[in-house]
């Protein structure tokens, strides 16, 4: 089993999962949309930002002068497949009484 604290121990900010939550609504943003959308300073998000790129749950494709973020696919299946394998087992063995 992989190391998923980090992952979690990142999603329990609140700033960060709307973060996540928003980037899963829409393809691709740059930090400017996210901090309006949001109503959070922009300094704030770029801090937030950089935490979930460190832990490979988004990615960053700078343009110019902007940066534009985005979900890493790979990384949030691997965190689906995790949590759905942790049901998957509480229901066998929810079966086996």
């Amino acid at each position: 089993m992989e190391n998923f604290n980090i992952f979690f121990k990142a999603l329990s900010d609140q700033t960060r999962l709307k973060i996540i939550d928003l980037l899963s609504k829409e393809k691709e943003m740059c930090v400017c949309n996210i901090y309006k959308t949001l109503e959070v300073s922009q300094p704030r998000i770029s801090k937030h930002l950089a935490i979930l790129r460190e832990i490979g749950l988004v990615k960053d494709r700078p343009n110019g002068k902007w940066v534009y973020y985005s979900l890493n696919d790979n990384a949030i299946k691997k965190l689906d497949e995790f949590l759905s394998d942790l049901t998957s087992k509480k229901r066998k063995k929810a079966a086996k009484c």
